[in-house]
């Protein structure tokens, strides 16, 4: 009993640090603030180029919230602040990709205007995606035929090119995207195009 008050007393003073949760678990159960994406440094492009590939072995440990951020950042993010521009081309501006993150606690949605994840399913479907601890879903309109799909071609492009740069596995793949259909709140119109599943690799890169 005189240890367990110790302890409760160490605590209140701020001398033992309390029992963490994942950074991405311990915010508010609805949205997910995310760490300012670094907008320099990385590999040269060429040599991220010559090391991109798809991989589809992953490690279940989850990545931290800091590169989940620039994951999400170089696939749709914000790279110029008038406007709300975005790291890739849109035709005439549409900026209506929508990008949802699987993880093991839930299914967020992207919103990189305000640099933030919105929790817009729960449960846990990682094992469903082969195991990869992150596994974006990108949806698009399919009202615009071939365009949407370029957008989603761009954007996982720029996510490959930065886990080839930070050495992360990564597969991009039509297996999968019936997981999420009719269980995502998707706008009218829209239809998941593919998945693209990250995480360390299980052995070599």
């Amino acid at each position: 009993m005189k240890a367990i008050i110790c302890l409760a007393l160490a605590l209140t003073l701020g001398l033992v640090g309390s029992p963490s949760l994942p950074s991405a678990l311990a915010q508010d159960s609805q949205t997910i603030n995310l760490p300012l994406p670094d907008r320099t440094g990385g590999a040269p492009l060429n040599e991220a180029l010559n090391k991109r590939r798809s991989l589809r072995n992953f490690q279940a440990t989850p990545l931290p919230l800091e590169q989940i951020s620039q994951i999400l950042w170089s696939a749709f993010g914000v790279n110029r602040e008038a406007g709300k521009l975005r790291v890739i081309p849109t035709a005439h501006n549409r900026q209506d990709l929508l990008i949802f993150a699987a993880m093991a606690n839930g299914v967020w949605l992207y919103e990189g205007e305000k640099n933030q994840l919105s929790l817009k399913l729960a449960g846990d479907f990682t094992t469903e995606f082969g195991g990869a601890p992150l596994t974006l879903v990108y949806a698009a309109p399919i009202r615009d035929g071939v365009i949407g799909g370029v957008h989603v071609g761009l954007a996982a492009q720029g996510v490959g090119l930065y886990c080839a740069s930070a050495g992360l596995a990564n597969l991009m793949k039509t297996t999968g995207v019936d997981i999420l259909a009719g269980k995502l709140p998707l706008p009218v119109g829209y239809k998941i195009v593919v998945v693209h599943s990250i995480g360390q690799p299980a052995g070599n890169y």
